[in-house]
Formats: structure tokens, C-alpha cells, sequence
């Protein structure tokens, strides 16, 4: 397969690189990008070769990122490709500058098999992460990564309450179909349940949505919310990060390309 070559200049990153960093700032090594991070991507593809061509439109994703802090990074996500739901495991080599610029070099997965490169700066003790994709051109994607503090989880971990702050495509039903923004306070109770109160916008239609459902935590800090949304069966699932002060997800019904965070009041 042919390789798109990245033909923009990422000016403000090489001037990162050429050594112009300020006296007394931080440098960063391979080894501070070093355990597990939750994340979340939202964005769409543009522009691919013709066999990935049918899922060309919105993209969210919502996964682990897991770095051995030598180069290696292990992906287990799922993604929304124009609606589309697939599990979008993968490996990942990255290298960093002193700068802290992180670039990961990946084949996005079957069916697209792109080799890719994604650029990003490390901030908050190197706790945090936002890249972009930089190869190949013609996509917009953007993923925001939070270091996980706990190795097990429990519904114990996901407790309190929270913000909630996603948005993306709605590709289906056509009656839904748009940009979408949903906003509002989840309360989970450490048992399995939780209650919230939001707005929906559906492409400039806003809904008031206030809902109870219920939710399950995976040993690895996976977390899954199951509720009923305008008389349809909804799931959110992604990754906790920090002490499960936030949750990095997507919603995984067909036709839906939405993901963002859930984030701690307190």
C-alpha cells in the first residue's frame, strides 16, 4: 500500500524541537511516557484510500493507552467510523523530545490498514496528553489522554457526582442526524446506579434529557453506562482515569460518532 507522506509543516512543533525551549523548563525522555492512560478521540476522516473509503465522515474513539516507558504503547479502544462501531485494537511505537513532543507511529486498524502518525505535547507532570493525527493528511482528529492512578477497578471507583461534556456526529437515524453536544451532572451512587440531568443539542435542537440507568466497572477501569434516551436503549463506555475522578467515553450506538469526558465535581 502506498504511504501518504504529511505534507504541512507543523511549524510551531519544530520550533519546540530546535532547542528554543526557555531556560529552567521541563524536559521529558521516552521513560516519562510510562503506564496506562484513558483517552478519548473525536474528529472525522476525510480523506482514505478506496478500500476505507465506506467510512469516511465523523470518528470517535475511546480506549487504554498502555506504555512499557521504552517506545511500546499497547491500544485496546473501540471506534465509531461514520457510525460504524468496531473494536479498534492496535500497537503503537512513539518516541519523545526533550521538548516533550510525543509521535506515535501506528497502522490503523483493519479495515483502513494506514500506516499513521499522530503528534502531541505532554503537560501535567506528564500526567496528560492531546495529539492530533499529522500523517496521513486530510483528517481532522484530535485525542486527549489522562494517566490512570489505580491497576484494578470496582463500581465503587465510578462514585459521586460528575460532569458530563461530549459531543460529536450523529450519522443515524436521520431524524437525529447532525452535529450533537450533550452537557450536564451524572450522580452515580458506588452501586451500579446513577441518575442525570442534561441538554442534548441535536444539530441546534435542544432537548432537555434527565435519565437514570445503571453501570458496570471492569477490573481493568473500563466503565459501561446503560440508560433510555427519547425511547431508545443507550451505551456509553470508556476508560477511568486518575482515581476515577474522569471517564474518557464514546457512545456506542450504531450511527453515533460522539465521545468526550466525564469529569469529577469534586
Amino acid at each position: 500500500m502506498k504511504r501518504f507522506h504529511f505534507a504541512v509543516s507543523l511549524t510551531g512543533l519544530l520550533l519546540l524541537s530546535s532547542g528554543m525551549a526557555l531556560e529552567g523548563a521541563i524536559t521529558c525522555s521516552t521513560s516519562d511516557y510510562s503506564g496506562s492512560y484513558a483517552f478519548y478521540t473525536t474528529g472525522a476522516l476525510l480523506q482514505l484510500p478506496p478500500q476505507g473509503a465506506v467510512l469516511l465522515g465523523p470518528f470517535a474513539q475511546s480506549g487504554i493507552f498502555t506504555s512499557d516507558g521504552q517506545g511500546n504503547v499497547i491500544i485496546e479502544s473501540n471506534a465509531s467510523y461514520n457510525g460504524l462501531v468496531l473494536t479498534g485494537n492496535a500497537t503503537s511505537t512513539y518516541t519523545i523530545t526533550p521538548e516533550c513532543v510525543v509521535t506515535f507511529s501506528l497502522t490503523l486498524p483493519f479495515p483502513l490498514s494506514v500506516p499513521s502518525t499522530f503528534t502531541g505535547i505532554l503537560s501535567g507532570s506528564n500526567r496528560q496528553d492531546t495529539v492530533m493525527i499529522t500523517d496521513p493528511p486530510g483528517s481532522v482528529v484530535v485525542g486527549r489522554h489522562v494517566k490512570q492512578d489505580q491497576r484494578f477497578c470496582g463500581l465503587s471507583d465510578f462514585n459521586g457526582a460528575y460532569q458530563i461534556d461530549i459531543n460529536g456526529t450523529i450519522a443515524a437515524p436521520r431524524e437525529r442526524a447532525g452535529l450533537f453536544q450533550r452537557i450536564g451532572r451524572l450522580v452515580s451512587d458506588g452501586a451500579g446506579n446513577f441518575t442525570a440531568k442534561t441538554i442534548g443539542n441535536y444539530a441546534g435542537r435542544f432537548v432537555q434529557e434527565d435519565f437514570n440507568g445503571s453501570y458496570e466497572v471492569s477490573a481493568k477501569c473500563f466503565v459501561t453506562l446503560k440508560y433510555r434516551s427519547l425511547g431508545e436503549d443507550v451505551t456509553i463506555n470508556g476508560a477511568m482515569g486518575g482515581h476515577g475522578e474522569t471517564a474518557m467515553v464514546m457512545v456506542m450506538s450504531p450511527g453515533w460518532a460522539v465521545s468526550g469526558q466525564l469529569r469529577a465535581q469534586q
